[in-house]
């Protein structure tokens, strides 16, 4: 529909302001109110798009696209402290990025389309969102992570900030491990099939698990905390994108 592609052009250009006003501390504020912009635009979109297409806007990869980066965007608003200097910078990058491939995205993708049987379950409405709020947390870790490996100063608190991140991201993976393995009882008959998605989403989830247990390593390295962390958001990326095109899945729409 037309007016998607015109909100994701403005959305898009709305960070893209915010993030060059941003970097220019004197107009910080200016950059501030351009983000506010992209997050009314961002939540407009979504709004018109469950609207039409009479469910949530979760179901497939294009509808994906355009979710993530308001969810991200929200993160510049709220928790605004673990979020600031060059990690906020980085989201908005991530957040604009995101946009554009929404943006790029095929047409036949962008078809609105039934939900098929096995969607059409409670669970969508507790599953989902838990992951996607864990990815959120997933990437404000990443982007701390990466400036805790390459930056010599401010490391204590980068540290501090990026076990809070983890902390939110696995609550809430094990909030859409819990619930997804119900759902696919109801749906399957099996709360566990190793379905590829399931196996990935488990790896994630033990790669996290790993990053809190060196917390109790006395001599811990930050560095290999911070990779973990790292490993942790790109096994993320490859379950929720990469299975997708690599195997055949039950979880791909």
């Amino acid at each position: 529909m037309m007016y998607e592609i015109y909100l994701l052009l403005a959305a898009a250009f709305s960070f893209l302001v915010a993030l060059i006003f941003s970097i220019n501390l004197e107009k910080e504020k200016t950059g501030r109110l351009f983000i506010y912009l992209g997050i009314g635009l961002q939540f407009l979109l979504l709004i018109f798009r469950s609207y039409y297409a009479q469910h949530p806007p979760f179901t497939n990869l294009y509808e994906t696209m355009i979710l993530l980066p308001f969810l991200f965007s929200l993160r510049l608003v709220f928790w605004r402290n673990q979020v600031s200097g060059n990690t906020k910078y980085w989201v908005i990058g991530v957040i604009l990025l995101l946009d554009v491939i929404a943006i790029m995205l095929p047409e036949k993708m962008k078809i609105i389309k039934p939900l098929m049987p096995a969607l059409n379950s409670v669970w969508m409405y507790i599953h989902v969102p838990a992951y996607f709020i864990a990815y959120a947390s997933m990437l404000v870790a990443a982007v701390l992570a990466v400036l805790l490996v390459i930056r010599k100063d401010d490391r204590e608190i980068l540290a501090k900030k990026l076990d809070g991140e983890v902390k939110i991201a696995f609550f809430f993976l094990n909030a859409g491990l819990i619930t997804g393995a119900i759902w696919a009882y109801f749906s399957w008959g099996t709360y566990w099939g190793w379905d590829p998605k399931e196996t990935w989403s488990l790896i994630t989830w033990l790669v996290y698990s790993v990053y809190l247990h060196l917390r109790f390593v006395r001599k811990r390295s930050r560095k290999v905390s911070a990779i973990a962390s790292i490993v942790g958001y790109l096994t993320m990326m490859f379950t929720l994108f990469g299975v997708n095109w690599l195997y055949a899945s039950v979880h791909s729409y």
